[in-house]
């Protein structure tokens, strides 16, 4: 998968050079499965239009710039959204770059410079998604404001228990410690990565104050161990033959 990090300095330069693609379009963070069944939209309409797929986000998060002091309590960090994205089948990733200045392009602006002038011939999004100044566009808008000819899927709610499934609602369940039900929403096991040195790598949300029963992957094998989480960043490991200096991927089963 090819990772393209676009601003408003090279945006020129990539509309010039970009590929026709099917274009998911959304925050992906997590890429719960929500997020996966719009990929998947997106990937069966480049299939049927031999197209490249694609998907465009933003990093920073929007909130992050507008609101100051703004914390966001992201999932995970860009480079694991990457990974998962690219298990996906996506060929092409667009990471925007999120300002202020960008925030304050109107709707059809960006749908005209950052989509469509992206290469997207197809374009898929959830039925939640919003975009352009104040986020007055929205799903149902975009239809309107590209050529007639660029097809537009909006995928239906995803629920799961009577609840759609989001991120918001999987930084709820780690709060409340039920990690059984992100499970369910996720397709597998909440994942963090922690440094034995410095603690939990930076932008990943641990579960609330407690004591977990975990699996831990390093160099390709997998454990079974504890975890105390000790506050939003800060845990203490169980495990055997631990190792000063290496990174652990952890995988947070059930709160004890």
């Amino acid at each position: 998968m090819k990772v393209i990090y676009v601003n408003a300095a090279n945006l020129h330069d990539l509309q010039a050079e970009a590929p026709d693609v099917a274009m998911a379009l959304g925050n992906f963070d997590g890429v719960h499965l929500g997020h996966q069944k719009v990929v998947e939209s997106a990937r069966q309409q480049a299939m049927k239009h031999q197209l490249s797929l694609a998907v465009l986000s933003f990093s920073p998060h929007p909130k992050s710039v507008l609101i100051p002091g703004f914390e966001v309590a992201y999932l995970e960090p860009l480079n694991q959204k990457i990974e998962k994205l690219e298990r996906l089948g996506v060929d092409i990733f667009y990471v925007v770059e999120f300002t202020k200045e960008l925030a304050k392009l109107k709707a059809a602006d960006f749908m005209h410079q950052y989509v469509v002038g992206l290469g997207a011939k197809e374009i898929v999004c959830g039925f939640d998604y919003t975009y352009g100044a104040k986020a007055i566009g929205k799903a149902e808008t975009i239809q309107q404001q590209v050529p007639p000819h660029i097809g537009v899927t909006v995928v239906e709610e995803l629920k799961w228990q009577g609840q759609k499934i989001s991120s918001t609602l999987i930084r709820n369940y780690l709060r409340e410690c039920r990690l059984q039900e992100i499970r369910s929403l996720l397709g597998d096991y909440y994942k963090t990565r922690y440094c034995c040195k410095n603690g939990i790598l930076p932008n990943y949300s641990l579960p609330n104050i407690g004591k977990y029963k975990i699996l831990i992957e390093r160099d390709g094998t997998i454990s079974e161990a504890i975890a105390m989480v000790k506050s939003k960043t800060k845990i203490l490991l169980e495990y055997d033959n631990p190792t000063f200096d290496s990174v652990l991927t952890i995988k947070w089963l059930e709160k004890i």
